[in-house]
């Protein structure tokens, strides 16, 4: 899988936030409100998603419909595992250190993650991070 710029993955995010093959016009409007870019910056992105088999583009009238190649959860747990291996050698726990002392993620969101994790590792014995 393609790396991403944090500004393509601004626009894939916004594309899969539409839930649905999507004009440049309504990508725009799920894109983060300070993200002020002129329409032609926005499709040069949208060309270099296609270029890197993230987007297909379908012509519809005088409009091109952009189409999702990639599935968010499959981008997201892709990137996740990179960063993962890359910046914490595979632990997750290290991770989650991480975001706890940086204040990045809440006490509750930590309990909420160990819960999830405690149950993961129940149902299925190769998450045993022992």
């Amino acid at each position: 899988m393609k790396s991403l710029s944090n500004s393509e993955e601004q626009v894939m995010a916004a594309l899969w936030a539409c839930g649905k093959p999507a004009t440049r016009r309504e990508i725009a409007l799920h894109l983060p409100r300070d993200c002020t870019w002129a329409d032609s910056t926005l499709l040069n992105f949208l060309l270099r998603l296609e270029a890197k088999g993230y987007v297909r583009p379908d012509k519809q009238s005088n409009k091109n419909i952009y189409t999702p190649l990639v599935r968010q959860v499959t981008y997201c747990g892709a990137v996740s595992a990179a960063h993962l291996r890359t910046l914490y050698g595979g632990d997750p726990r290290r991770m989650m250190e991480a975001l706890a002392d940086t204040g990045r993620i809440t006490n509750a969101e930590m309990e909420r993650l160990a819960r999830w994790l405690d149950n993961r590792v129940a149902e299925s014995p190769e998450y045993d991070y022992d």
